[in-house]
Formats: C-alpha cells, structure tokens, sequence
C-alpha cells in the first residue's frame, strides 16, 4: 500500500510537460515537452551529465530531411557548442519512424545529448529548432538549465 502511494506521487511528476517559451523567429512550439527529473525551469543538469528529453509536435509540412539544432546562450553570447554529427539528422530520432514526414503527422521526437557550460553554476538558456529540408522551422522553443558541479 505504501509503495503504491509513493509511486502514484511521483509518477505524475515524472510525466509531466515543461512549460517552454517561444523562439523569435515564430515558429510553433511543441504541444508537450518532457525533461527527464524536471517539470520547471530552470533544469538542473550537472557538468557533463545528460538533457534527456521527448517532445511531441505535429508537422504542419511535409519534408524528405529534419535537421535538429541545439543553441545555448549565456546572455547574448553563444556559446561554441553544436549538436553532436550523428544528432543532427534528427530523423534518427523519432520514435517508431524516421522520414520521410508528411504534414499532419503526429511525431515523438527524443533527444539525449551531453549538457555543455563553459563552466558550472551558471543558467544557460537553450534554443530548440527542428527545420524541415526547404529551411523552415517545423518547431522551436527556448527553455533554461543551470549546469552545476557534477
């Protein structure tokens, strides 16, 4: 009993979408966003551990390629960082499909990748962004980790 009460408590925790903000450049934003041990920003992530998250979208186009892009800021400086090679084909990484896409579909996408600061104890905000292959934005979104000392 006890341990089913524990578990109906932090299941819903776990599951829960993150509030994220739109990108500048106004594009849609995911219907849901999920991060691994966060339901509010900003995430906690230590140096060098993983972002682990799942967001669900639905394309508004078609497209034969979808590139992901992952930029972090410190302020307005970027920092020198870009998605691993085999992360940016982001077709890899829709679950139970990969692309082609057509426009309506419904796609989970999962991204895992290195949390990367040029140091630690410091709020980074992060942007977002896949594009389709004409170079328009199927999503973005803009979220915030504070990276602290593994």
């Amino acid at each position: 009993m006890f341990k089913s009460t524990i578990l109906a408590i932090l299941l819903p925790a776990a599951v829960l979408g993150l509030a994220v903000r739109p990108c500048a450049n106004n594009a849609p934003v995911p219907q849901e966003v999920r991060v691994l041990d966060c339901v509010q920003e900003p995430c906690v992530i230590p140096m060098g551990g993983m972002v682990d998250m799942d967001l669900d979208f639905i394309a508004d186009r078609a497209s034969a390629t979808v590139e992901a892009t992952l930029d972090i800021f410190l302020g307005n400086f970027r920092v020198p960082y870009d998605l691993p090679v085999e992360q940016r084909n982001a077709c890899n990484f829709f679950k139970g499909r990969g692309c082609p896409i057509q426009a309506g579909e419904f796609i989970n996408y999962h991204l895992s990748t290195p949390a990367s600061a040029p140091f630690a104890d410091v709020t980074v905000d992060l942007r977002l962004q896949l594009t389709a292959a004409d170079g328009s934005p199927l999503f973005c979104f803009r979220s915030s980790a504070t990276i602290v000392p593994a």
